[in-house]
């Protein structure tokens, strides 16, 4: 799990102090008042590195994502398509989530709405959607997902990125 992947790089996580629902979302890393004072209460707490990861979603580019984080003391990471491709990239921990042997998916990253897929996924396997992706984001955690079985994927390279180059830069 993530919690290990932490823990091989020396690193610990705090609680995060960023909303990451409703209309503050994304948008509090473009304030820089903002960000830097969630970045001073993360510093205050002890952290030495601080990582944002945003996915692409409707941006045209990485460098977009990346400069609409406005600050330059955190380590950006940004998820080629949205973080739902990360998901399902993770084939065991998507099949431990839906109890089906048979979930693989080609090309997560070129998939134009990830989590549309998901939610296709969950109707096909249990004859339900997805209301809530928080709520579907704990589910995946707490079956196994992690950001390395998503890197392991031929076909998924922002989270080859994310374990291999951010990490070790």
């Amino acid at each position: 799990m993530f919690n290990d992947f932490l823990k091989a790089n020396n690193l610990e996580a705090i609680p995060t102090l960023f909303p990451v629902k409703g209309n503050m979302g994304k948008d509090v890393f473009k304030n820089i008042d903002k960000i830097n004072s969630l970045i001073d209460i993360l510093k205050e707490k002890g952290a030495e590195h601080i990582f944002v990861i945003r996915d692409l979603e409707d941006l045209e580019c990485v460098v977009l994502a990346r400069n609409e984080i406005n600050s330059d003391s955190v380590q950006k990471i940004i998820v080629e398509k949205t973080m739902e491709s990360w998901f399902l990239a993770d084939s065991e921990a998507l099949q431990k989530v839906f109890s089906a042997d048979d979930i693989k998916v080609e090309f997560p990253e070129k998939i134009e709405n990830p989590f549309n897929a998901l939610k296709q996924i969950s109707k096909e396997k249990e004859n339900r959607g997805i209301s809530d992706k928080l709520i579907f984001a704990a589910r995946m955690l707490s079956n196994g997902f992690s950001i390395e079985n998503a890197a392991k994927h031929p076909n998924c390279d922002s989270a080859k990125y994310w374990c291999y180059v951010e990490l070790s830069g």
